[in-house]
């Protein structure tokens, strides 16, 4: 399960456009300027957060200057690209990945200062078995599912209630026959319905099925039962109408004004609604299964590793130190309003703290990893994408989208380990 995934197949046949990139440069004639590639989006408010602590290391540092590099279209094939033209920048946002796909090209973190405050739910997500890691969490991400608390009240259900998806479905129901929207999700976007497959997919493979998946065995019985629920959905009509042409905002609107129940996505969303109507009543619960035994979904969201053959890399892993002090992982935590990885961090994720606490802290809900890191190969996040968007749309059925991903998995799997 700790094994290195190999870099995507044709990666290194990147490195001949890399002088698109090598402009950047790592470092300065002083040898102290850092190239950071962040991740974060020219203008949001990640970006801005991070620029504001990033100012206050350079105050401290004179000489020293961090460059933080906005994503880009795709900012991980940025990343690749340097990798494989032997170019590392010197800090990136490893994106989930810090573990099972950048490991060898990091620096070693278990030994820094404030590794010991490291909370023990991050070691499915971080660790490698002994303990070794390489990179500091901006924050933890574990995701439910998020509820409008209003909309709930007014159909008569109780979200901790909803144990099974049989329960789910006939909350849903009720919520359609009250002309709302049952669960929400944007074609705009597939990565929305993306993420609506990831987060219900484990909840179909038991422990077994599951190792069969990381053996490279793909059983489509299975994961037509994901299938299924998603297509079932949508048949129903359980998805807002206007799937195919929403956008994000249009569906988080939907969620802030009262008009739709359930998001299965991250916490940062929470935040996201609320610039739609500040007096939206959010809440967050664990996510349903065929057995009735819930679960959270808990992954690596926003990170930071330092590259291990950095010429400033005493330099990036002073930065990172930094970026660790409780003050600030508290207003990087503010960000993206998930929990934060490190003890001693005061945390309060506002609309759904309450039931975010209920579930994770005082019911201590199984975790689950994200089923495309930790199941699927490196390649198949698109096809996943993708087959839930047909679902949804009805142009795939439940037998054709998985398999669809059968036969996506047995590509990616060959490549792989080709």
């Amino acid at each position: 399960m700790k094994k290195i995934n190999k870099l995507i197949a044709g990666v290194a046949s990147a490195a001949m456009i890399v002088t698109a990139f090598s402009a950047c440069g790592s470092a300065s004639s002083s040898g102290k300027k850092l190239d950071f590639i962040t991740g974060m989006a020219t203008g949001s408010v990640h970006l801005k957060t991070l620029q504001s602590i990033t100012d206050e290391f350079e105050k401290a540092n004179p000489g020293v200057e961090i460059n933080l590099i906005p994503a880009s279209q795709d900012f991980t094939n940025d990343i690749k690209v340097r990798l494989a033209a032997k170019n590392a920048p010197d800090l990136w946002n490893t994106h989930g990945w810090s573990r099972d796909r950048y490991a060898k090209f990091l620096e070693p973190l278990q030994n820094r200062s404030w590794a010991s405050k490291m909370k023990p739910i991050t070691k499915e997500a971080f660790m490698e078995d002994d303990g070794t890691f390489y990179a500091l969490p901006l924050d933890i991400q574990v995701t439910g599912v998020l509820y409008n608390k209003d909309v709930l009240d007014k159909v008569g259900v109780d979200p901790n209630e909803l144990n099974t998806w049989d329960e789910f479905n006939d909350a849903c129901q009720k919520v359609k026959d009250a002309g709302l929207t049952c669960v929400v999700a944007g074609g705009k976007d597939t990565a929305i319905a993306g993420d609506l497959a990831d987060l219900t997919a484990s909840s179909w493979y038991n422990d077994g099925e599951l190792k069969k998946l990381q053996k490279g065995k793909f059983d489509s019985s299975v994961y037509q039962k994901e299938s299924g629920l998603i297509e079932g959905w949508a048949k129903k009509g359980y998805f807002n109408p206007d799937y195919t042409s929403a956008t994000q905002d249009d569906i988080e609107k939907l969620m802030a004004n009262g008009q739709a129940a359930f998001y299965f996505r991250s916490n940062l969303h929470a935040s996201q609604i609320q610039t739609f109507n500040s007096n939206v009543n959010l809440g967050f619960m664990a996510t349903p299964t065929e057995s009735g035994d819930r679960y959270v979904t808990l992954g690596e969201d926003w990170a930071v590793g330092a590259s291990k053959t950095g010429k400033n890399k005493d330099i990036a892993l002073k930065y990172i130190d930094f970026l660790a002090k409780p003050a600030n992982m508290t207003n990087l935590t503010k960000m993206t309003n998930n929990d934060s990885a490190l003890k001693g961090v005061n945390v309060n994720l506002g609309k759904i703290n309450d039931t975010y606490n209920y579930w994770v802290n005082e019911k201590s809900s199984k975790t689950v990893p994200f089923f495309d890191r930790m199941y699927l190969p490196d390649g198949m996040w698109d096809t996943l994408c993708k087959s839930t968007d047909g679902l949804i749309t009805g142009q795939l059925n439940a037998k054709s989208a998985a398999d669809q991903m059968s036969t996506n998995f047995t590509t990616m799997w060959a490549k792989k380990n080709a």
